[in-house]
């Protein structure tokens, strides 16, 4: 099993860096955007890892696994899910409804959740897989967490190098103002 797992994970650690460092920066330097083949390679690297932790559950896909009886992880974990839920919701709906707010989709986004963080829907998709490791604690779901650190570092890091050269200054003092995770005071 720990041999499947690490294979597993190097494939999908991988794959994500060939999409975003090789695919998704190519379509942002020629193209100036993402297309509709690297949109989608991007929603199944996370499509991947979300199913990865059928690699270490007790179950086959696409049953749930078993709730642990322990009250305290149950509302933990419920805890988390509905924050990050509700992060990804609130900061994804910033992006995808901008026009229709009145806002141009062509300016720096550094309203709601994105004054406190430059990627909030990944630090909510992060607390809601904080709430599976509370869950199914071990070294394959610690490890799951570490795979999403990865794969979210090489998409930051495409990300950040469309964002600087299309708005140079803007960016810059927009990241020296705002953290790359999570902005405390």
């Amino acid at each position: 099993m720990l041999l499947r797992y690490l294979v597993s994970a190097f494939i999908l650690i991988l794959f994500s860096y060939i999409t975003f460092r090789v695919i998704v920066r190519n379509d942002y330097s020629k193209k100036g955007r993402l297309t509709f083949v690297s949109y989608s390679f991007e929603v199944l690297i996370f499509a991947l890892h979300a199913n990865f932790m059928y690699l270490f559950l007790p179950v086959k896909w696409p049953n749930i696994p078993p709730i642990p009886e322990n009250i305290m992880l149950r509302i933990i974990s419920a805890v988390f899910i509905l924050i990050g839920f509700l992060i990804v919701a609130v900061a994804m709906s910033g992006l995808g409804y901008r026009r229709t707010m009145g806002h141009d989709k062509n300016l720096l986004n550094t309203n709601g959740l994105y004054k406190y963080s430059r990627n909030p829907q990944l630090i909510g998709y992060g607390m809601i897989l904080i709430a599976f490791v509370v869950q199914y604690l071990s070294w394959f779901s610690i490890g799951w967490f570490i795979i999403y650190f990865v794969i979210s570092y090489f998409m930051i890091k495409t990300e950040e190098e469309f964002l600087t050269n299309n708005y140079a200054e803007e960016y810059q003092q927009y990241c020296d103002d705002v953290p790359r995770l999570i902005k405390l005071s």
